[in-house]
């Protein structure tokens, strides 16, 4: 069943990404493809689509769905600011600092001290 909702997500995406093109928002599109896919993402690898190994190491898996996320925020708010700079949207540069912000300190929860 999750390969259903994966498959129309992605399906999706394509036609957000196309008629953002063909509308004009090309950066816009791609800001909101770009974030909801990393959520998609982080879906995955909290909920596996296939059965765990037995030595999976829960704190890589863990960092893993930080970095996804940090990843998400980061490359978004790229393309916010892009966005924001080409004319798309003046509410992209109350989103982007936001979302840059967001990126860089989920980063800096991974690269933090471990020993605490």
């Amino acid at each position: 069943m999750r390969s259903f909702w994966l498959s129309l997500f992605a399906f999706g995406a394509l036609a957000v990404l196309l008629f953002g093109w063909r509308g004009g928002e090309p950066l816009t599109a791609a800001a909101f493809v770009v974030f909801f896919a990393s959520r998609v993402w982080r879906s995955v690898i909290k909920r596996p689509l296939a059965p765990l190994p037995h030595d999976d190491d829960p704190i890589r898996r863990a960092n893993l769905f930080v970095v996804v996320t940090a990843g998400g925020y980061l490359a978004a708010g790229a393309l916010a600011a892009a966005a924001a700079i080409v004319g798309e949207g003046q509410e992209w540069l109350y989103v982007a600092p936001l979302f840059l912000i967001l990126g860089a300190l989920q980063l800096a929860l991974v690269t933090g001290r471990r020993d605490v």
